[in-house]
């Protein structure tokens, strides 16, 4: 499905932002985008009063004033630190889990035996995102050339699941024994590692054995949304001896966390591969710890369970080979999204407010075409696909965006609206031999369904709450979309975009993101920011971010966004909206043309990526 390069492309910018806001940026333009007088006189005006908002925003934060803007926020974050490295580097939003990726690079692992040995890790010490007892995708691009593969390890509805289960009580779709569809993330890492990887599958879990079993210090994420559920889960099983001490009281940031039980699962399935958790004990005891409170899921369920190995789909970037996820993943909205703004000249006019409405109605237009995709396995969406990663469909797109206002929400012809996921974590990995890794794990929504099972220390998802149930709204008041709803064995739709980028041959950038809907609007923005306004993969990461999602009808907008833009956009019709600044989070690895690595987790989660 991917489309032939166009002719005129340019090279990336690889310089620092400060090179971006000099008068005479030596930029080329991607495409001939014809405009009226008027808007050209505007985008000029637009675009001095942008950089001036640009250099204030630049000044406070390398001076230190962006920490103190954010200080009035609930979500402050840092600067994110910007990593270099020569051989191979891991961007993770745990600092902990990144430096074990790096070690296994370093001890002659590959991507994907990183890529295992991180993930693991993130699942005992962000719990709230990931696990072993949820799912996700890993898009790897082999080294040498080789095609890449997308291991498809989303979870899936059990079989006595039912398209009506959650009418008239969306709620137990996300919270409590219904949730939870059949966990994929021990299937995938196996099927991937026993593909490509060079490590013994059993080294590969020893980090994250000693995290769970010799006590991990308490993150102050984690500990976060802890406090959230602080009642909740001080009367339920496992998370009230798990993150409580032994009075009762919920453990401090930097207080060890043991995971016993976990370490016992862990160490179980090193040693007897993914067959333990879906047809031995550990299947037995997840199953009998979801019956005991009313849900369906069954030993047969688990046993059934398959990773599917997915085609990639692809589009060019200015001249540069974009692959990412096939559905259920949302990449082909991802790359619909860049094959519009591609058309825009917008290396040449920079950050302007003009480009990014243009950028945002591409969002909207996307958000639109998404509510099109299901699992492919039940849906026939193959003509969705095709259309939606097509230059003529951009072309189409463009045309119906105008430079001067936006529109309702029937202008970007959407048929439904989906659902969203929060509890999610991605890594984006390159090793020395130009293996790529992007896997994007979740247990969906913060703590999955809220259950652990005693037994064996897993927190089950609630991946349920991600298909769509009919006359139903979610917690986020997006409506159903028949092509994602329930069906036994069927698996939902995803927000997830890992992304990887090649430029005559070589991996550039390594991308994805978590954050529900954000993470395809979160992603699009960084590789506008990297490829098209030159800037330093951190400073990419860190600039404020715009989203649109079409429904609700409103533009949300990082409160650090520059506010003379966000007055420009109101101009022109856009409903402004605060976006929490923590709300969607990249980690990414770009590979410069002299060959050095730079490798950033965002700081808005608190990560630090590790290289070497």
């Amino acid at each position: 499905m991917s489309t032939k390069p166009l002719s005129s492309s340019h090279e990336s910018q690889n310089g620092s932002l400060e090179a971006l806001l000099s008068s005479d940026n030596g930029y080329l333009p991607v495409a001939d985008t014809s405009t009226t007088a008027d808007s050209s006189t505007s985008r000029i005006r637009c675009k001095r009063i942008t950089y001036v908002c640009l250099i204030a925003f630049l000044a406070a934060a390398f001076i230190g004033g962006v920490s103190t803007i954010a200080s009035s926020y609930s979500n402050t974050d840092t600067h994110s630190t910007l990593v270099k490295a020569r051989n191979g580097a891991v961007a993770t939003d745990e600092p902990r889990c990144s430096v074990i990726g790096a070690d296994v690079l370093r001890a002659g692992g590959n991507a994907v035996d990183a890529a295992v040995a991180s993930t693991l890790c993130i699942g005992v010490l962000q719990a709230h995102s990931s696990g072993i007892g949820g799912g996700g995708f890993m898009l790897v691009r082999p080294s040498h050339g080789a095609r890449p593969v997308l291991f498809d390890f989303r979870e899936t509805a059990g079989q006595a699941a039912t398209s009506d289960m959650f009418i008239n009580n969306i709620t137990k779709a996300s919270v409590g024994p219904l949730a939870s569809g059949v966990p994929g993330e021990v299937a995938g890492l196996y099927h991937a590692h026993k593909r490509f990887g060079k490590l013994p599958w059993r080294r590969l879990f020893e980090p994250a054995i000693a995290l769970a079993k010799d006590g991990a210090a308490l993150n102050s994420v984690v500990h976060g949304q802890l406090v959230r559920f602080e009642q909740e889960f001080r009367s339920s099983p496992g998370f009230n001896t798990t993150y409580f001490n032994s009075h009762g009281k919920l453990l401090k940031v930097g207080e060890p966390v043991y995971r016993p039980e976990l370490a016992k699962t862990l160490q179980e399935i090193a040693h007897n591969g993914p067959d333990s958790f879906y047809k031995g004990r550990i299947a037995k005891s997840l199953v009998k710890t979801i019956q005991d409170q009313g849900g369906i899921l069954t030993t047969d369920d688990f046993a059934r369970y398959a990773v599917v190995e997915r085609d990639p789909i692809e589009t060019y970037y200015h001249g540069r080979r974009v692959i990412t996820g096939s559905a259920p993943t949302s990449g082909s909205i991802l790359l619909n999204m860049l094959n519009v703004v591609e058309g825009f000249t917008l290396a040449l006019d920079g950050p302007t407010s003009l480009n990014y409405h243009r950028i945002v109605e591409a969002m909207k237009f996307g958000a639109a075409q998404r509510t099109l995709l299901g699992d492919p396995s039940f849906v026939d969406i193959l003509s969705n696909l095709t259309r939606q990663v097509s230059k003529e469909f951009a072309s189409e797109i463009r045309a119906n965006i105008s430079d001067t206002q936006t529109f309702d929400v029937d202008h970007y012809d959407p048929e439904y609206d989906v659902l969203n996921n929060h509890g999610t974590t991605h890594l984006s990995i390159l090793d020395k031999d130009e293996m790529a890794v992007s896997l994007t794990s979740t247990v969906n929504l913060e703590f999955g369904s809220r259950i652990m099972d005693p037994g064996t220390g897993i927190i089950l998802n609630d991946e349920m709450d991600d298909f769509s149930t009919t006359n139903e709204t979610n917690r986020f008041d997006l409506r159903p979309s028949p092509n994602n709803k329930i069906v036994p064995k069927k698996r939902p739709l995803s927000s997830t975009s890992a992304t990887i980028i090649e430029h005559n041959g070589h991996v550039e950038l390594v991308a994805g993101g978590s954050g529900g809907s954000r993470i395809l609007t979160a992603v699009l923005q960084v590789i506008v920011n990297v490829l098209d306004f030159g800037m330093r993969l951190d400073e990419a990461i860190d600039y404020p971010r715009l989203h649109h999602q079409l429904l609700p009808h409103q533009l949300s907008v990082d409160p650090l966004f520059p506010t003379c833009i966000t007055h420009q956009l109101a101009a022109l019709g856009h409903v402004i909206a605060p976006l929490r600044r923590g709300s969607s989070t990249v980690q990414a690895v770009h590979r410069l043309s002299d060959g050095i690595i730079h490798a950033v987790s965002d700081a808005r989660k608190h990560g630090v990526a590790a290289g070497y």
